[in-house]
């Protein structure tokens, strides 16, 4: 998510401005789903933290990502409307909620318990993971036991290459893409979306 609101041409790191603008290309596809009203983005609580820490340390490691305060400001009020619903929406007796952010709970936690035996047991084979990667493994399996959703329709997008290796190796979770990947790219995976 903070990809989207980071100039690659401020990156140095050829890797890196490769990873933005996939994610760009990515979340042009998705934006027009959404305004479409073909989509919905889950996100879990813990991942609107990342997003945020993420521009933070961008701006004050003083990577010259952001060319001055109101630049980061910027970013971030950028970053806070996609997620936010404004009063005025809240009150409308119909409304489109494009972003739903998932809290983290009891049903959640318990649950990476089974992602992290596998993450621990062949670290070698996917690389480490975090507590907050097993998270999300765990919420889109909430998501499809607890409310439904079809596994066909539910995508885990994410450029963490640990995590995406340990999601396509469950068969019982859904798709999982790589935007930085050449089989992911948007281009591919939206050609006839």
């Amino acid at each position: 998510m903070a990809n989207r609101h980071i100039n690659e041409t401020k990156v140095s790191a050829a890797n890196e401005q490769h990873q933005i603008k996939c994610a760009k290309a990515w979340w042009k596809e998705i934006k027009t789903q959404l305004r479409n009203d073909q989509a919905r983005v889950y996100i879990l609580d813990l991942c609107i933290a990342e997003a945020f820490k993420v521009l933070a340390r961008k701006y004050y490691n003083n990577e010259a990502i952001f060319a001055n305060p109101g630049s980061y400001s910027h970013a971030k009020n950028a970053l806070a409307k996609d997620l936010t619903l404004s009063a005025r929406e809240a009150k409308k007796s119909i409304r489109s909620i494009k972003y739903h952010d998932i809290q983290t709970n009891r049903d959640i936690i318990i649950s990476v318990d089974r992602f992290f035996e596998k993450s621990c047991k062949e670290r070698k084979k996917y690389g480490a993971t975090s507590i907050v990667d097993l998270l999300i493994l765990a919420t889109a399996k909430y998501l499809v036991d607890f409310y439904g959703l079809p596994e066909d329709r539910l995508f885990i997008v994410t450029q963490d290459n640990a995590l995406y290796k340990l999601a396509k190796s469950y068969a019982d979770l859904p798709m999982v893409f790589n935007p930085a990947e050449p089989r992911d790219a948007a281009d591919k995976v939206f050609r006839n979306a």
